[in-house]
């Protein structure tokens, strides 16, 4: 008798969890090298972009396929965007709020 084995594929979420840690690796070790500012520069835009990444990656179920995965980092994403948005708005009314008032 022979048998089958049958090879479950990884799921998509698992796939760009790992994908994304590589990437971070990577980032870290453009920024890590001496030889190249250029590289250095792609290392660091790099790891900007996979922080971000990793924020909404890392709070997804890995099970999940591809249509599920999306959706739910869109929505992170799209949090972590407002927030950076209303961050920026908000920070001038923050600063005013600690200065002192000037009598002239």
């Amino acid at each position: 008798m022979s048998e089958v084995i049958k090879t479950q594929k990884e799921p998509f979420a698992a796939r760009a969890q790992k994908l994304n840690i590589y990437l971070l690796l990577t980032s870290l070790f453009l920024l890590a090298q001496q030889v190249s500012y250029e590289a250095y520069v792609w290392g660091f835009r790099l790891l900007s972009a996979t922080v971000i990444l990793q924020i909404a990656l890392g709070n997804i179920n890995p099970d999940w396929g591809f249509k599920k995965s999306l959706k739910k980092t869109m929505i992170i994403l799209l949090i972590i965007f407002l927030i950076f948005i209303f961050s920026i708005f908000v920070t001038p009314y923050l600063i005013e709020l600690g200065r002192p008032k000037r009598n002239f």
